[in-house]
């Protein structure tokens, strides 16, 4: 199944919109990292939680050296074999609607 992957931050106003704009849609996304569905994506290099703040330093530099991002949100369609199908930053509801539009097809 075809789904979006959310990287966002704290108190990001582009990153809640991206995220009402794709529950409105019912657009599958995950937004948790390191394997718990607990936590989400939220990448805080200022937490008090250790766990999350290292996650969040490493992911940085991960997303910058594959992606060359600079801002937040960034969204990844992926398909079932975590193949990236597009990618980008911001909030780009016509980006949405349009892959909205490709996997209810």
């Amino acid at each position: 199944m075809i789904h979006a992957v959310l990287y966002t931050k704290p108190k990001c106003v582009q990153c809640k919109m991206t995220r009402r704009k794709m529950i409105a849609l019912n657009f599958p996304y995950v937004d948790n990292y390191y394997g718990d569905c607990h936590e989400d994506n939220s990448i805080d290099v200022e937490s008090s939680d250790e766990k999350k703040r290292n996650w969040s330093i490493e992911k940085i530099e991960k997303l910058k050296q594959k992606y060359h991002i600079k801002s937040l949100p960034f969204i990844k369609i992926v398909n079932d074999n975590n193949k990236v199908l597009d990618s980008w930053v911001g909030f780009r509801p016509d980006k949405i609607s349009e892959w909205c539009l490709k996997i209810s097809v």
